[in-house]
């Protein structure tokens, strides 16, 4: 009669099992989810950076100008194969930090050049997550000192 009743305990539990899993297994996906897309997001963010810092290393020497800038920028951006769409924007601040209106080509020796470059970032899971955006803007930004 033990046997019996140890049996009937058994296929009882088999339901809760199931019942379980259902319940956690939407947190889980959620938590997946989740950690691919801030791997994503954080990749894109370096990119981002990365294209600055050359854009920025590539403004910091004397006789280039904003064009060279944005032309080292989409050689980088294209070069590892970044399909997105970008920007890149260009500031040059001298040693008092006040801002150069003519860019590069009014600069000095010492001031600092700032390159921004962003873009959109596409969540693959944005659709389906109420409440969050499809699109997160995204902005890489270096400064280097004009040699």
């Amino acid at each position: 009669m033990e046997g019996e009743s140890a049996r009937q305990k058994r296929r009882g539990r088999s339901g809760q099992a199931v019942v379980e899993f259902a319940l956690v297994l939407p947190l889980f996906l959620l938590l997946l989810f989740a950690a691919v897309e801030f791997g994503r997001a954080y990749f894109h963010l370096h990119l981002l950076t990365n294209a600055s810092r050359e854009g920025a290393r590539v403004g910091s020497l004397l006789g280039k100008l904003n064009e060279d800038v944005t032309n080292a920028v989409d050689s980088f951006m294209n070069g590892v194969g970044f399909s997105d769409a970008w920007t890149t924007t260009v500031v040059v601040e001298d040693s008092d930090g006040i801002e150069r209106p003519g860019g590069l080509a009014d600069s000095a020796e010492g001031d600092r050049v700032y390159v921004t470059v962003g873009s959109n970032f596409q969540v693959i899971v944005g659709g389906i997550v109420p409440g969050l955006e499809s699109s997160l803007p995204l902005n890489g930004r270096c400064a280097f000192r004009r040699e």
